[in-house]
This record gives structure tokens, C-alpha cells and sequence, in this order.
């Protein structure tokens, strides 16, 4: 059964479609050929063998959304929410189920994830809010096992993959996952989340980001430092407010890094790292850091060095809202910057001072009186104190657990 409702945001509802499976590196056009429309978005819903259960576009006559919001951050795609005005009972969203996002009439998803929550029926709320997450979310709910020696990182990368790819919907595609060219001397993973593996497998490939992107594809590839060309903006033409901040309240310089390696003195220090330069500058801020996989010196070495490159150095950040996206082509074409969390943005203030900023997170928001919104964070924003302090704690019980877990294991044998 095909239902249509009228002509206004979003629009259509279809029954058991089927869709064509795609090969390569990701679905979709050449980008060549893409045609875009202005505040055109549609919404897709998918049963666990592709069919759709539900299309909204831009042409329903009694719109149903209030508002749509969705973002793409470092490892892909983020958050998600989608307020109803009245629950369209007719459309088959259930948990766990499939949605993609498209903005612009661009026939590449912008959003791809999963229903975490969803009305239930027979309550009196007037606010239906169906809340999702990229398939970068389903990383924690996968433990794994093993214990890599010797061995080139993509490689173990390209392990947990495919065990991820066997328990979750998430694709594995070798063409986004780059090799390092440095080989882990021996690195234990006991009951650890995929997350916390390639987090940390990430950080000993200095310089690498990881997740899931847009395709429900993995990625694991070099961090890019040069320009974004899609994301040079000036202050007022292209932006209208921008908020930069600097903040010192993360800085370490000089780290101890405790392993899950013991010597005969029962102790688990690997070695230490540090920074002169940061020193004399901002003076001594010493932290100590966990690395409860690490078993030699080497390999904590190598990660305490690429943290060090984090924090040593204040922490940049900046907001932008009210980021235009469309400009017209030299013929006149309706065209959009479709951008990435790839390289950094160039932001020209107000008072012609060129910044450069990682781009951490992209916010899409929709709804039918302002059409397609967008904003950025850039940088690194600063945690409130309590959040810091209580992801802090959470932290460091796991790492204290993975530890304690590691000495058994060496003390038993």
C-alpha cells in the first residue's frame, strides 16, 4: 500500500519496499551528479531486511514533526530526535529500527542510526519524541577478547571490525580503514567494549580517528589538519554568531603511565612522558594516566606521547550558529556545502583575524517554520566541572578493574 498526504515539509508513508543492496565504498551518487533542492528533507524508516516502513517528506499535507535534530561528530553519526505533533500510529517505528536522513534532495543519507526510544501508546503526553543514535552506539554492546602481539594495528582494527560486523548492523568496507605502519608489541583486550578497543588503538596510531559513518560504514583513518574546503566562513556573510573560547584547565605536561604489566615489586609503572616547552610556558601539570592493555614500555611510550599532544597545549573552542550552507553556483545552481568533521575550519572574524579550529560536531535542525538550520562546534569544548569529574571517576573505576584483572592473570600463572 502506498499513502500520500499533501504538499507541505515532510511527506510520504510506503509499506513493505524493498531496497537494493549497494557495493563499493559507500551508497549513493557521484556527488557530481547530486541536484539539490533548498529545505528539502526526508526521513526513512527500515525494517532489519531493507524493506521501509515509513517515508517522510517534504509533502505531507498535516506535517507531523514539530522539529527534527540530528548531529555528526568525530565518530560519525551522533544524536538524533524527532518530535511529533500527534504519533502517526499507521507507520511501523519500533525500537532498534533503521532511519536515514536526507537533506536537500541529496540522494547520499546525512544521517544514518537507530531508534533507542519511542512513545508507547495509551498515555495522555502531547509531546512525542522518538530519540536515536549512529550505529557508532552499538560499539559498547560488543565485548572483546584476544590478545595481539606483533602485530600492524589496522590489522587488529580490521579484527574487532569484522567480529563487530557479525553481531550488529554495522558494515565493514577495508577501503576505509588505513594501515599505521607501526606494529603493537603485545596489547591484552579481557572483556573490553569494541569502543574502549579501537579508542585506544586510535590513540597508539597517533594522529587516527575511528567510528561509523553515514553509510553504517567503519572508519579508521589518518586525522586531517589541513583546511576543510568546504568550511572557510567569514563572521556575518556566512556565520551569524560565533562564540571562541580558550581554556588552560586541561593542560598535562608530564605524565605517569601505569600498565597492566607487573615487575617483582608488584608495581605497574611503564614509563614516563613529558613536555619541556608546555612547562616553562604554563608551568608543571602533572597527571597520571591508564593504559590497562599496555604490557611493555614501547607501546605506552608511543600512546603517553600522543596523549601528551592533546593536553599540552591550551584548549581552543568555539561555537558557530546561524552557518549558511547554500550559495548559488557561477550558472546560478542552488548548491550546499555538504561538510565533514574532516580537517579544520577556517573562520574569519570580525575583525579580519583568520581562525583555525578541528571541527568537532555538525547540528542539523529542522522543523517547518525555519527550514534546515545548521551550527558547529569547534575545538574542544571545555566539561563543566561535574561532568568532568564524574566521567573522571567512571573512568578510572573501569581502568582500576581492567587492571586488577590483568595482575590476577600474571599472578596465577
Amino acid at each position: 500500500m502506498n499513502l500520500r498526504f499533501g504538499s507541505k515539509l515532510f511527506g510520504r508513508y510506503i509499506w513493505a519496499v524493498s531496497v537494493k543492496k549497494k557495493s563499493g565504498p559507500g551508497p549513493g551518487p557521484d556527488p557530481s551528479d547530486v541536484k539539490y533542492l533548498p529545505d528539502y528533507v526526508q526521513v526513512i524508516f527500515y525494517n532489519k531486511d531493507g524493506t521501509k516502513t515509513a517515508i517522510f517528506s517534504r509533502d505531507t499535507e498535516n506535517n507531523p514533526f514539530n522539529k527534527i535534530e540530528f548531529e555528526n561528530i568525530k565518530t560519525g553519526c551522533g544524536s538524533a530526535t524527532l518530535n511529533f505533533k500527534q504519533f502517526p500510529s499507521f507507520a511501523e517505528i519500533s525500537y532498534g529500527q533503521r532511519i536515514d536522513i536526507y537533506l536537500f534532495a541529496d540522494k547520499r543519507p546525512w544521517y544514518s542510526g537507530h531508534v533507542l526510544t519511542r512513545p508507547d501508546s495509551g498515555g495522555t503526553g502531547t509531546d512525542y519524541k522518538i530519540t536515536c543514535y549512529g550505529y557508532f552506539d552499538k560499539l559498547e554492546k560488543v565485548l572483546i577478547f584476544g590478545t595481539y602481539e606483533n602485530q600492524e594495528i589496522a590489522d587488529i582494527v580490521r579484527n574487532i571490525c569484522r567480529q563487530v560486523e557479525a553481531k550488529t548492523g554495522i558494515v565493514y568496507n577495508d577501503n576505509k580503514i588505513y594501515d599505521v605502519g607501526y606494529d603493537i608489541k603485545k596489547i591484552v583486550f579481557d572483556g573490553v567494549s569494541a569502543k574502549e578497543a579501537l579508542e585506544q588503538l586510535s590513540e597508539f596510531a597517533t594522529d587516527f580517528v575511528y567510528g561509523v559513518d553515514e553509510y553504517r560504514e567503519f572508519f579508521f583513518k589518518p586525522r586531517v589538519d589541513e583546511i576543510n574546503e568546504e568550511a572557510r566562513f567569514w563572521v556575518g556573510p556566512h556565520i551569524d554568531g560565533f562564540e571562541p573560547t580558550q581554556s588552560i584547565d586541561k593542560i598535562v605536561n608530564y605524565a605517569r603511565i601505569k600498565g597492566a604489566a607487573i615487575d617483582g615489586d608488584g608495581e605497574s609503572w611503564l614509563v614516563t612522558v613529558e613536555d619541556k616547552e608546555s612547562q616553562d610556558l604554563y608551568g608543571v601539570s602533572e597527571e597520571v594516566w591508564t593504559l590497562p592493555t599496555a604490557y611493555t614500555a614501547d607501546d605506552a611510550e608511543r600512546w603517553g606521547q600522543s596523549e601528551l599532544a592533546k593536553y599540552k597545549n591550551p584548549v581552543l573552542s568555539a561555537k558557530a550558529t546561524g552557518v549558511k550552507l547554500n550559495y548559488p553556483k557561477p550558472d546560478g545552481v542552488f548548491w550546499v556545502r555538504r561538510l565533514s568533521t574532516d580537517g579544520q575550519a577556517l573562520i574569519t572574524d570580525k575583525e579580519g583575524k583568520g581562525r583555525k579550529y578541528p571541527i568537532t560536531k555538525l547540528k542539523y535542525t529542522v522543523s517547518g517554520e525555519k527550514g534546515i538550520d545548521f551550527s558547529m562546534e569547534l575545538g574542544e569544548p571545555p566539561y563543566p566541572p561535574t561532568a568532568k569529574y564524574l566521567l573522571d571517576i567512571e573512568r578510572n573505576a573501569r581502568n582500576n578493574e581492567l587492571l586488577q584483572q590483568a595482575a590476577n592473570t600474571q599472578l596465577v600463572k
